[in-house]
C-alpha cells in the first residue's frame, strides 16, 4: 500500500516533481542515454540464476530419492515373493536410499541455516 501511494505521489506531482527528477540523468538530460543494459534473467550474478541452480538440484535429489525408494519397495515385494537374490537388492537399495535421504535432508538443513 505504501509503495502504491509513493508511486501515485510521484506521478501526480508537477513537471519537476520526484518522478520527473528520478527519470532525468545528470544536468537534466534524458536518463535513457545513461541507463546500463538490464541483465537478462539467467545471466551470471542474477538471483534467478542462483534460484535455477538450487531448483535443478532439488529436482535431481528428489528424483534420486524417489527412484531409490521405488527400488527398495520393488525389492521388498520380491523378498515377499521369495524371488532369487531379492534380499541382496533390497539391502543394497535400502543402504543407498538411506544415504541419499540423509544427504538430501542435510542439504536442506544447511540451506535453511544460510538463509537466515
Amino acid at each position: 500500500m505504501a509503495t502504491e501511494e509513493r508511486d501515485r505521489a510521484g506521478h501526480d506531482g508537477a513537471a519537476g516533481g520526484p518522478a520527473r527528477d528520478a527519470a532525468e540523468g545528470p544536468a537534466g538530460h534524458d536518463s535513457a542515454a545513461y541507463e546500463p543494459e538490464p541483465l537478462s534473467d539467467l545471466e551470471r550474478g542474477t538471483v534467478q540464476r542462483a534460484q535455477l541452480r538450487t531448483r535443478v538440484a532439488d529436482i535431481a535429489w528428489t528424483a534420486l530419492v524417489v527412484v531409490l525408494a521405488a527400488w527398495v519397495l520393488w525389492s521388498a515385494i520380491g523378498v515377499a515373493r521369495a524371488e532369487a537374490n531379492a534380499w541382496v537388492y533390497c539391502a543394497i537399495g535400502a543402504v543407498l536410499f538411506a544415504v541419499a535421504l540423509w544427504a538430501r535432508l542435510s542439504t536442506l538443513r544447511a540451506r535453511a541455516r544460510t538463509r537466515l
